[in-house]
Protein backbone atom coordinates (compact mmCIF):
# COMPACT_ATOMS: atom_id res chain seq x y z
CA UNK A 1 0.00 0.00 0.00
CA UNK A 2 3.06 2.67 0.60
CA UNK A 3 5.23 2.74 -2.00
CA UNK A 4 8.25 4.26 -0.22
CA UNK A 5 9.87 4.64 -4.34
CA UNK A 6 7.10 7.05 -5.19
CA UNK A 7 7.42 8.74 -2.42
CA UNK A 8 10.86 9.64 -2.65
CA UNK A 9 10.71 10.37 -6.58
CA UNK A 10 7.88 12.76 -6.05
CA UNK A 11 8.71 14.06 -2.88
CA UNK A 12 8.85 17.52 -3.59
CA UNK A 13 5.41 17.85 -5.82
CA UNK A 14 3.96 16.05 -2.80
CA UNK A 15 5.02 17.91 -0.12
CA UNK A 16 3.35 20.91 -1.97
CA UNK A 17 0.25 19.55 -2.14
CA UNK A 18 0.74 18.54 1.79
CA UNK A 19 1.82 22.15 2.50
CA UNK A 20 -1.34 23.51 0.45
CA UNK A 21 -3.73 21.47 2.70
CA UNK A 22 -2.61 22.24 5.79
CA UNK A 23 -2.73 25.80 5.43
CA UNK A 24 -6.28 25.37 4.16
CA UNK A 25 -6.64 24.82 8.10
CA UNK A 26 -6.38 28.69 8.41
CA UNK A 27 -10.00 29.26 6.80
CA UNK A 28 -11.11 25.87 7.32
CA UNK A 29 -14.69 26.45 9.50
CA UNK A 30 -13.18 23.87 12.39
CA UNK A 31 -10.30 26.55 12.66
CA UNK A 32 -12.31 29.55 12.82
CA UNK A 33 -14.80 28.59 14.93
CA UNK A 34 -12.17 28.54 17.77
CA UNK A 35 -11.92 32.04 17.65
CA UNK A 36 -15.72 32.68 18.09
CA UNK A 37 -16.24 33.41 21.09
CA UNK A 38 -13.67 36.03 21.35
CA UNK A 39 -14.74 37.39 18.04
CA UNK A 40 -18.30 37.94 19.10
CA UNK A 41 -17.49 39.31 22.58
CA UNK A 42 -15.22 41.92 20.76
CA UNK A 43 -18.13 42.58 18.32
CA UNK A 44 -21.48 42.37 20.86
CA UNK A 45 -22.52 39.51 18.48
CA UNK A 46 -24.94 36.29 19.67
CA UNK A 47 -24.79 33.16 18.05
CA UNK A 48 -27.48 34.06 15.21
CA UNK A 49 -25.75 37.10 14.15
CA UNK A 50 -22.22 35.29 14.13
CA UNK A 51 -23.88 32.49 11.99
CA UNK A 52 -25.85 34.23 9.80
CA UNK A 53 -22.66 36.42 9.00
CA UNK A 54 -20.67 32.96 8.41
CA UNK A 55 -23.03 31.73 6.41
CA UNK A 56 -23.57 34.41 3.83
CA UNK A 57 -19.97 34.93 3.54
CA UNK A 58 -19.46 31.67 2.90
CA UNK A 59 -22.02 31.57 0.23
CA UNK A 60 -20.51 34.22 -1.77
CA UNK A 61 -16.95 32.82 -1.54
CA UNK A 62 -18.36 29.71 -3.24
CA UNK A 63 -20.14 31.50 -6.36
CA UNK A 64 -16.66 33.48 -6.20
CA UNK A 65 -14.60 30.33 -6.67
CA UNK A 66 -16.47 29.34 -9.87
CA UNK A 67 -14.74 31.88 -11.82
CA UNK A 68 -11.47 32.17 -9.61
CA UNK A 69 -10.99 28.27 -9.68
CA UNK A 70 -11.03 28.35 -13.19
CA UNK A 71 -7.85 30.48 -13.82
CA UNK A 72 -5.38 27.46 -12.53
CA UNK A 73 -6.13 26.40 -16.09
CA UNK A 74 -4.73 29.82 -17.27
CA UNK A 75 -1.48 30.25 -15.65
CA UNK A 76 1.22 28.56 -14.93
CA UNK A 77 1.07 26.56 -11.38
CA UNK A 78 4.36 28.44 -9.69
CA UNK A 79 2.59 31.78 -10.30
CA UNK A 80 -1.33 30.84 -9.28
CA UNK A 81 -0.48 28.81 -5.92
CA UNK A 82 2.30 31.72 -4.73
CA UNK A 83 -1.03 34.21 -4.95
CA UNK A 84 -3.40 32.10 -3.50
CA UNK A 85 -1.01 32.09 -0.91
CA UNK A 86 -0.48 35.65 -0.41
CA UNK A 87 -4.06 36.06 -0.72
CA UNK A 88 -4.81 34.03 2.59
CA UNK A 89 -1.88 36.00 4.27
CA UNK A 90 -3.51 38.63 3.34
CA UNK A 91 -6.71 37.39 4.82
CA UNK A 92 -5.38 35.96 7.71
CA UNK A 93 -3.88 40.05 8.33
CA UNK A 94 -7.43 41.59 7.37
CA UNK A 95 -9.26 39.76 10.39
CA UNK A 96 -6.75 41.71 12.79
CA UNK A 97 -8.48 45.10 11.50
CA UNK A 98 -12.11 43.55 12.26
CA UNK A 99 -13.56 46.56 14.26
CA UNK A 100 -17.33 46.06 12.95
CA UNK A 101 -19.71 43.16 11.48
CA UNK A 102 -18.83 44.43 7.56
CA UNK A 103 -15.24 43.63 7.92
CA UNK A 104 -16.09 40.78 9.68
CA UNK A 105 -18.21 39.57 6.78
CA UNK A 106 -15.26 40.40 4.23
CA UNK A 107 -12.68 38.77 6.57
CA UNK A 108 -14.92 35.77 6.76
CA UNK A 109 -15.01 36.05 2.93
CA UNK A 110 -11.62 36.25 2.18
CA UNK A 111 -10.39 33.54 4.64
CA UNK A 112 -13.32 30.78 3.35
CA UNK A 113 -12.13 31.96 -0.37
CA UNK A 114 -8.68 31.70 -0.16
CA UNK A 115 -8.50 28.92 2.66
CA UNK A 116 -11.04 26.29 2.46
CA UNK A 117 -11.74 27.24 -1.31
CA UNK A 118 -8.29 28.06 -3.39
CA UNK A 119 -5.53 26.20 -0.95
CA UNK A 120 -7.59 22.93 -1.01
CA UNK A 121 -8.70 23.43 -4.89
CA UNK A 122 -4.85 24.40 -5.98
CA UNK A 123 -3.55 20.72 -4.23
CA UNK A 124 -6.01 18.88 -5.57
CA UNK A 125 -6.41 20.10 -9.12
CA UNK A 126 -2.31 19.95 -8.95
CA UNK A 127 -1.88 16.27 -7.66
CA UNK A 128 -4.52 15.88 -10.14
CA UNK A 129 -2.44 17.23 -13.02
CA UNK A 130 0.67 15.90 -12.27
CA UNK A 131 -0.01 12.37 -11.39
CA UNK A 132 -1.39 9.23 -13.66
CA UNK A 133 -0.55 6.06 -12.39
CA UNK A 134 -0.61 7.20 -8.17
CA UNK A 135 -3.19 9.58 -8.45
CA UNK A 136 -4.98 8.11 -5.58
CA UNK A 137 -1.85 7.86 -3.61
CA UNK A 138 -1.03 11.51 -3.97
CA UNK A 139 -4.02 12.76 -3.67
CA UNK A 140 -4.03 10.77 -0.22
CA UNK A 141 -0.30 11.97 0.80
CA UNK A 142 -1.54 15.56 0.43
CA UNK A 143 -4.67 15.80 1.77
CA UNK A 144 -2.63 14.41 5.29
CA UNK A 145 -2.00 17.93 5.23
CA UNK A 146 -5.76 18.96 6.34
CA UNK A 147 -5.57 15.72 8.79
CA UNK A 148 -2.39 17.11 10.78
CA UNK A 149 -4.08 20.95 10.91
CA UNK A 150 -7.32 19.21 12.21
CA UNK A 151 -5.45 16.91 14.46
CA UNK A 152 -2.76 19.53 15.80
CA UNK A 153 -3.62 23.16 15.32
CA UNK A 154 -6.76 23.66 17.62
CA UNK A 155 -3.88 22.28 20.89
CA UNK A 156 -1.32 25.01 19.55
CA UNK A 157 -4.26 27.85 19.19
CA UNK A 158 -5.51 27.47 22.61
CA UNK A 159 -2.59 27.11 23.82
CA UNK A 160 -1.47 30.54 22.14
CA UNK A 161 -4.72 31.74 23.89
CA UNK A 162 -3.55 31.60 26.95
CA UNK A 163 -0.95 34.26 26.78
CA UNK A 164 -1.84 36.20 23.40
CA UNK A 165 -4.70 37.60 22.04
CA UNK A 166 -6.76 36.71 19.03
CA UNK A 167 -5.80 39.24 17.12
CA UNK A 168 -2.21 39.02 17.83
CA UNK A 169 -2.72 34.98 16.92
CA UNK A 170 -4.01 35.85 13.75
CA UNK A 171 -1.40 38.24 12.81
CA UNK A 172 1.10 35.25 13.76
CA UNK A 173 -0.63 33.76 10.88
CA UNK A 174 -0.12 36.11 8.49
CA UNK A 175 3.75 36.03 8.99
CA UNK A 176 3.97 32.56 8.89
CA UNK A 177 2.41 32.07 5.25
CA UNK A 178 4.70 35.15 4.24
CA UNK A 179 7.65 34.37 5.73
CA UNK A 180 7.48 30.14 5.79
CA UNK A 181 4.99 29.42 3.37
CA UNK A 182 5.40 31.64 0.69
CA UNK A 183 9.26 30.68 0.22
CA UNK A 184 8.40 26.97 0.66
CA UNK A 185 6.36 27.03 -2.45
CA UNK A 186 8.21 29.48 -4.46
CA UNK A 187 10.94 27.00 -3.83
CA UNK A 188 9.27 23.49 -4.31
CA UNK A 189 7.58 24.83 -7.47
CA UNK A 190 10.96 26.75 -9.17
CA UNK A 191 12.09 23.91 -11.20
CA UNK A 192 8.48 22.48 -11.88
CA UNK A 193 7.26 23.20 -15.46
CA UNK A 194 3.52 22.88 -16.10
CA UNK A 195 2.47 19.45 -18.01
CA UNK A 196 4.87 17.71 -16.27
CA UNK A 197 3.88 14.06 -15.11
CA UNK A 198 5.16 11.50 -12.61
CA UNK A 199 7.57 9.13 -12.54
CA UNK A 200 5.49 6.04 -13.91
CA UNK A 201 4.84 3.75 -16.42
CA UNK A 202 4.81 5.16 -20.03
CA UNK A 203 2.51 2.44 -21.81
CA UNK A 204 -0.09 3.87 -18.88
CA UNK A 205 0.27 8.04 -19.67
CA UNK A 206 -0.19 6.74 -23.44
CA UNK A 207 -3.29 5.16 -22.71
CA UNK A 208 -4.79 8.14 -20.51
CA UNK A 209 -3.56 10.66 -23.04
CA UNK A 210 -6.35 9.27 -25.73
CA UNK A 211 -8.58 10.31 -23.17
CA UNK A 212 -11.07 13.25 -24.05
CA UNK A 213 -10.51 16.19 -22.18
CA UNK A 214 -13.82 17.89 -21.24
CA UNK A 215 -14.43 21.57 -21.33
CA UNK A 216 -16.06 23.29 -18.46
CA UNK A 217 -18.61 23.91 -20.60
CA UNK A 218 -19.51 20.90 -21.95
CA UNK A 219 -18.99 19.11 -18.57
CA UNK A 220 -21.93 21.86 -17.33
CA UNK A 221 -24.11 20.76 -20.68
CA UNK A 222 -23.52 17.16 -19.55
CA UNK A 223 -26.29 15.03 -17.59
CA UNK A 224 -23.26 13.21 -16.07
CA UNK A 225 -22.58 15.43 -14.39
CA UNK A 226 -25.66 16.58 -12.63
CA UNK A 227 -26.57 12.45 -11.60
CA UNK A 228 -23.05 12.12 -10.11
CA UNK A 229 -23.59 15.38 -8.67
CA UNK A 230 -25.78 14.30 -5.08
CA UNK A 231 -23.25 11.53 -4.37
CA UNK A 232 -20.44 13.79 -4.62
CA UNK A 233 -21.99 16.79 -2.43
CA UNK A 234 -23.96 14.40 0.12
CA UNK A 235 -21.21 13.56 2.56
CA UNK A 236 -20.05 17.07 3.14
CA UNK A 237 -23.74 18.58 2.92
CA UNK A 238 -24.79 16.06 5.81
CA UNK A 239 -22.09 15.91 8.34
CA UNK A 240 -22.24 19.78 8.17
CA UNK A 241 -25.29 19.31 9.35
CA UNK A 242 -24.58 16.61 12.19
CA UNK A 243 -21.02 18.70 13.46
CA UNK A 244 -23.19 22.02 13.83
CA UNK A 245 -25.89 20.46 15.76
CA UNK A 246 -23.72 17.41 17.59
CA UNK A 247 -24.65 18.64 21.04
CA UNK A 248 -28.40 18.71 20.37
CA UNK A 249 -28.17 15.70 18.75
CA UNK A 250 -26.15 13.60 21.70
CA UNK A 251 -29.11 15.09 24.21
CA UNK A 252 -31.83 14.52 22.36
CA UNK A 253 -30.45 10.58 22.01
CA UNK A 254 -29.27 11.11 25.66
CA UNK A 255 -25.83 9.70 24.81
CA UNK A 256 -23.13 10.63 26.90
CA UNK A 257 -20.65 14.18 25.82
CA UNK A 258 -18.12 11.99 26.73
CA UNK A 259 -18.74 9.70 23.87
CA UNK A 260 -19.19 13.21 21.83
CA UNK A 261 -14.64 13.62 23.36
CA UNK A 262 -14.43 10.07 21.92
CA UNK A 263 -16.11 9.50 19.03
CA UNK A 264 -14.10 12.78 17.58
CA UNK A 265 -10.87 11.14 18.62
CA UNK A 266 -11.86 7.98 16.71
CA UNK A 267 -12.93 9.93 13.72
CA UNK A 268 -9.74 11.86 13.03
CA UNK A 269 -7.63 8.42 13.65
CA UNK A 270 -10.49 6.54 10.97
CA UNK A 271 -10.40 9.45 8.59
CA UNK A 272 -6.15 9.19 7.90
CA UNK A 273 -6.28 5.36 7.70
CA UNK A 274 -9.08 5.82 5.38
CA UNK A 275 -7.79 8.17 3.09
CA UNK A 276 -4.43 5.66 2.77
CA UNK A 277 -6.68 3.20 1.98
CA UNK A 278 -8.64 4.73 -0.39
CA UNK A 279 -5.72 5.94 -2.69
CA UNK A 280 -4.51 2.63 -2.95
CA UNK A 281 -8.40 1.42 -3.97
CA UNK A 282 -8.35 4.25 -6.65
CA UNK A 283 -4.91 3.44 -8.20
CA UNK A 284 -5.51 -0.30 -8.04
CA UNK A 285 -9.23 -0.47 -9.38
CA UNK A 286 -10.55 3.02 -10.75
CA UNK A 287 -12.32 6.34 -8.96
CA UNK A 288 -15.56 4.57 -10.59
CA UNK A 289 -15.37 1.34 -9.59
CA UNK A 290 -15.19 2.52 -6.13
CA UNK A 291 -17.43 5.27 -5.57
CA UNK A 292 -20.33 3.08 -5.75
CA UNK A 293 -19.14 2.12 -2.14
CA UNK A 294 -18.36 4.93 -0.63
CA UNK A 295 -21.79 6.21 0.86
CA UNK A 296 -22.28 2.78 2.35
CA UNK A 297 -20.61 3.22 5.77
CA UNK A 298 -22.47 6.44 6.37
CA UNK A 299 -25.71 4.80 5.32
CA UNK A 300 -24.88 1.97 8.03
CA UNK A 301 -24.29 4.68 10.31
CA UNK A 302 -27.65 6.26 9.91
CA UNK A 303 -29.50 3.46 9.90
CA UNK A 304 -27.83 2.21 13.47
CA UNK A 305 -28.87 5.90 15.02
CA UNK A 306 -31.92 5.34 13.52
CA UNK A 307 -32.87 1.47 14.66
CA UNK A 308 -30.59 1.23 17.66
CA UNK A 309 -30.30 2.07 21.04
CA UNK A 310 -26.95 0.46 21.50
CA UNK A 311 -24.58 2.48 24.02
CA UNK A 312 -21.88 2.33 21.90
CA UNK A 313 -24.09 4.05 18.40
CA UNK A 314 -22.41 7.20 18.86
CA UNK A 315 -19.16 5.93 18.34
CA UNK A 316 -19.68 3.61 15.69
CA UNK A 317 -21.11 5.94 13.48
CA UNK A 318 -18.40 8.77 14.02
CA UNK A 319 -16.35 5.60 12.85
CA UNK A 320 -18.00 5.02 10.05
CA UNK A 321 -19.00 8.43 8.84
CA UNK A 322 -14.97 9.03 9.39
CA UNK A 323 -14.93 5.95 6.85
CA UNK A 324 -17.13 7.99 3.96
CA UNK A 325 -15.65 11.59 4.46
CA UNK A 326 -11.84 10.22 4.88
CA UNK A 327 -12.15 8.43 1.05
CA UNK A 328 -14.33 11.48 -0.30
CA UNK A 329 -11.12 13.91 -0.48
CA UNK A 330 -9.50 11.81 -2.66
CA UNK A 331 -11.89 9.86 -4.92
CA UNK A 332 -13.92 13.08 -6.05
CA UNK A 333 -10.91 14.71 -7.80
CA UNK A 334 -10.02 11.10 -8.93
CA UNK A 335 -13.33 11.06 -10.39
CA UNK A 336 -13.67 14.18 -12.47
CA UNK A 337 -10.20 12.95 -13.67
CA UNK A 338 -11.29 9.69 -15.26
CA UNK A 339 -14.78 11.40 -16.58
CA UNK A 340 -13.72 14.93 -17.77
CA UNK A 341 -9.32 14.31 -18.10
CA UNK A 342 -7.19 16.38 -16.50
CA UNK A 343 -6.62 19.24 -18.98
CA UNK A 344 -9.39 21.78 -17.95
CA UNK A 345 -9.81 20.17 -14.04
CA UNK A 346 -9.42 23.42 -12.60
CA UNK A 347 -12.56 24.83 -14.12
CA UNK A 348 -14.50 21.81 -13.67
CA UNK A 349 -13.42 21.53 -10.21
CA UNK A 350 -14.55 25.04 -9.32
CA UNK A 351 -17.61 24.34 -10.24
CA UNK A 352 -18.10 21.08 -7.95
CA UNK A 353 -16.33 22.67 -5.38
CA UNK A 354 -18.28 25.82 -5.45
CA UNK A 355 -21.45 23.49 -4.89
CA UNK A 356 -19.77 22.07 -1.75
CA UNK A 357 -18.75 24.92 -0.31
CA UNK A 358 -22.36 26.23 -0.79
CA UNK A 359 -24.09 22.96 0.46
CA UNK A 360 -21.99 23.15 3.90
CA UNK A 361 -23.20 27.37 3.97
CA UNK A 362 -27.06 25.77 3.19
CA UNK A 363 -26.62 23.03 5.74
CA UNK A 364 -26.96 24.76 9.11
CA UNK A 365 -30.25 26.80 7.80
CA UNK A 366 -31.83 23.69 6.71
CA UNK A 367 -30.97 21.61 10.14
CA UNK A 368 -31.60 24.53 11.95
CA UNK A 369 -35.13 24.65 10.43
CA UNK A 370 -36.05 20.91 10.68
CA UNK A 371 -34.98 21.22 14.43
CA UNK A 372 -37.18 24.11 14.94
CA UNK A 373 -39.88 22.47 13.46
CA UNK A 374 -39.75 19.88 15.94
CA UNK A 375 -38.57 16.84 13.70
CA UNK A 376 -37.05 14.43 15.87
CA UNK A 377 -33.99 13.27 15.11
CA UNK A 378 -34.94 9.69 13.87
CA UNK A 379 -36.88 11.57 11.65
CA UNK A 380 -33.80 13.44 10.31
CA UNK A 381 -31.83 11.17 9.74
CA UNK A 382 -34.18 9.07 8.52
CA UNK A 383 -34.38 11.57 5.96
CA UNK A 384 -30.66 11.76 5.50
CA UNK A 385 -30.77 8.25 4.38
CA UNK A 386 -33.12 8.62 1.98
CA UNK A 387 -31.13 11.11 0.69
CA UNK A 388 -27.88 9.23 -0.23
CA UNK A 389 -30.03 6.01 -1.12
CA UNK A 390 -31.54 8.09 -4.01
CA UNK A 391 -27.85 10.00 -4.52
CA UNK A 392 -26.58 6.47 -4.90
CA UNK A 393 -29.33 4.95 -6.88
CA UNK A 394 -28.91 8.24 -9.44
CA UNK A 395 -25.53 7.29 -9.91
CA UNK A 396 -25.61 3.79 -10.71
CA UNK A 397 -28.43 4.19 -13.39
CA UNK A 398 -25.93 6.82 -15.19
CA UNK A 399 -22.52 5.55 -14.68
CA UNK A 400 -22.67 1.73 -13.37
CA UNK A 401 -21.62 1.00 -17.45
CA UNK A 402 -19.16 4.14 -18.08
CA UNK A 403 -16.64 4.27 -20.44
CA UNK A 404 -14.34 6.96 -21.02
CA UNK A 405 -14.85 8.89 -23.88
CA UNK A 406 -12.12 8.05 -26.18
CA UNK A 407 -10.48 10.54 -28.73
CA UNK A 408 -10.76 9.69 -32.14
Amino acid sequence: MFNYQFVKNNSRFLLFGFILTFCSSFGQTFFIGIFNPYIREDLSLSHSEFGLIYSLATLLSSFSLIWIGKKIDDFKIIYFAIAVCLFLAFSSFFLTLVSNIILLFFAIYFLRLSGQGLMTHTASTSMAKFFDLNRGKALSISWLGLSLGEGFLPYLIIFLMKFYSWKIVWLGISIFILCLVVPSVFFILRFYKDGATEVSDIKKQEVNHTIKNWTRSEVIRDSKFYFLLPAVLGPAFLSTGIFINQIYIFESKQWSMLMLAQGFTLYAIVSVITLAISGFLIDRFSAIKVLPFYLLPTMAAYTLVITSSWAFTPIVMMILIAMTNGTSSVLLTSTWSEIYGTKYLGGIRSITVSFFVFSTAIAPVLFGYLIDKQFTINQIFSMMLGYLILANALFLFKLKDYQPVKIA
